[in-house]
């Protein structure tokens, strides 16, 4: 799943993707403004005529996404929806300094909607999006952005391979003497991985109750170089998956959603919650765009109770809405971030200093050059 702007999955076409609710064309109707918004709701064929695009990561969680949210969606407001992926930066970039707008909102990694909050994402009018009910500790960090998925980098290893004396803490992780094996760790897809380096931080001593800074960045890549032999750096979830399944790689920093995919399909495997990485995904409108306010219309109805619980069954993902009751078996359950066991162990993504524009150019060529093997 992730879900970041920079994931490497095959280019959908937009004309080919569209789920309409009854119209077909655009519409030269005046859009009705968002008012008094309930989470999950929307006026039957309010939006008739009109379309919004949505770009997305692709593969099953952009499936997971339509199927319970914008395909119901189009039915009850009369919108056409086009979707499209992967949505990546250069293209939400170009798109913003030409006016030529392709896609109207997206679901983008955290740290990235609050670097270029106001420059390639709105800034979101909260009186047209209903949150209440988002659980504590999902929303802020940027103006931008709203919750889609709260998910996690996990450490998991292979069951079989290790037993009941797995590693435990990130130090355990990054111990290749005590826990021999090939690591699973995300690349970034050329963009430095926020939630890897924390994780590499951690192992080398900070402390997340504590301020974290360009030299504890420094540290947690200095963790992941001096392992570089033992890694296999993944760009896509569906490949952390196939490393997992095949052995290829025997324990993993990996989305939560992929160890869950990889154990459904019979790999063996434990997931340890010692200070995992909290990640979440953001629904942001693009900068500009004409057909912002459709995209509250379609932003609001995601965020209600039964679409959440019918994402959660879908995608083995959390559900934003403290509401929702997905029907999940144990073995999703013993993936899923938002339960208040999980909350008291998590590490949030530091977005003070991932949203700090300045601070994450001066790492990016130090990442870069680990990924490639230099």
């Amino acid at each position: 799943m992730k879900k970041t702007l920079w994931t490497s999955v095959t280019l959908l076409s937009v004309g080919a993707l569209v789920l309409t609710g009854c119209s077909q064309g655009a519409s030269t109707e005046p859009i009705p403004p968002v008012t008094n918004p309930v989470a999950g709701q929307v006026a039957d064929g309010i939006l008739k005529g009109q379309t919004v695009t949505y770009a997305a990561d692709g593969g099953t969680t952009q499936d997971a996404q339509m199927k319970a949210f914008f395909t119901p969606f189009a039915e009850a407001s009369g919108v056409t929806i086009n979707q499209d992926s992967p949505q990546t930066l250069a293209k939400i970039t170009a798109q913003v300094q030409s006016k030529n707008y392709q896609w109207d909102f997206v679901s983008a990694v955290a740290d990235t909607v609050a670097r270029n909050c106001g420059v390639l994402f709105e800034k979101l009018d909260m009186a047209k999006i209903d949150t209440s009910q988002v659980p504590d500790g999902l929303l802020g960090g940027t103006e931008c952005g709203v919750p889609s998925i709260p998910y996690a980098i996990v450490q998991v290893y292979d069951t079989g391979e290790f037993g009941a004396n797995g590693p435990v803490t990130w130090a355990d992780f990054f111990d290749v003497a005590k826990f021999p094996g090939t690591r699973a760790i995300y690349s970034g897809d050329g963009v430095i991985d926020s939630a890897t380096v924390q994780a590499g931080s951690i192992a080398a001593g900070w402390d997340p109750k504590t301020p974290y800074t360009a030299d504890w960045a420094n540290k947690g890549i200095d963790q992941i170089e001096k392992i570089k032999n033992n890694i296999a750096f993944y760009t896509t979830g569906a490949q952390a998956q196939q490393m997992l399944e095949s052995g290829e790689a025997k324990l993993g920093a990996v989305w939560n959603g992929r160890a869950l995919a990889a154990e459904k399909n019979g790999t063996k495997l434990t997931p340890t919650w010692d200070n995992w990485i909290s990640i979440v995904d953001q629904f942001a409108i693009i900068k500009g765009t004409p057909k912002s306010e459709i995209a509250y219309y379609a932003i609001n109805y995601a965020m209600g109770a039964e679409q959440q619980a019918k994402w959660t069954e879908l995608s083995g993902y959390s559900p934003v809405n403290k509401n929702a009751k997905p029907n999940i078996d144990d073995l999703t359950k013993k993936y899923i971030t938002t339960t208040p066991e999980r909350a008291a162990t998590a590490v949030p993504v530091q977005l003070d200093f991932w949203k700090d524009e300045a601070a994450v150019s001066a790492l990016q060529d130090r990442w870069s050059s680990v990924v490639a093997g230099g």
